[in-house]
């Protein structure tokens, strides 16, 4: 379990508050940035507003900032309650002001994005490559003189020297 994980199940919402000790702020234990990791991966999982203190798993949403409380609740009271689910799901994912505006999967590298396409290219050209060469063997054959006399008549005497 990571120490985010163990800091959350131990203090709660204190693990993500400054703390002052000795009159001396300090850093939460957990920081905001490891947070919405956490956060992001509860809603990934579905394990977003249940949060079970022995395994570690889920997110409590009385963790959440205040406005990104205050924003779900409004999602959720403009709509009726068969909507209630959808509204909440929509206002976690898209609660960033400013910001993007749903959970989008990784960019990875260009090769990884770009590989369908180029498999289906590949594919593409097999299926014409019998034709393809097929029709270059026969240009190269083409290019050939065709035996007779006259082409070595031609041969011998480009040949000699004279």
């Amino acid at each position: 379990m990571r120490s985010a994980l163990r800091q959350l199940c131990r203090h709660g919402v204190e693990a993500l508050r400054p703390r002052k000790v000795n009159q001396k702020w300090r850093k939460p234990p957990v920081s905001k940035r490891v947070a919405a990791d956490l956060r992001k991966l509860a809603i990934r999982n579905g394990t977003y507003g249940k949060f079970d203190s022995e395994t570690g798993v889920g997110w409590d949403p009385a963790w959440d900032a205040p406005e990104r409380n205050r924003k779900a609740m409004i999602s959720v009271n403009n709509v009726n309650d068969a909507d209630a689910s959808m509204a909440a799901a929509g206002g976690l994912l898209g609660s960033n002001p400013g910001g993007i505006a749903s959970i989008r999967p990784p960019k990875e590298t260009k090769r990884e994005r770009t590989r369908e396409t180029r498999a289906q290219k590949i594919e593409d050209l097999l299926a014409q490559a019998d034709e393809k060469i097929e029709e270059y063997r026969l240009e190269q054959e083409g290019k050939k003189p065709k035996p007779g006399i006259e082409e070595e008549f031609k041969r011998a005497v480009k040949s000699a020297s004279w």
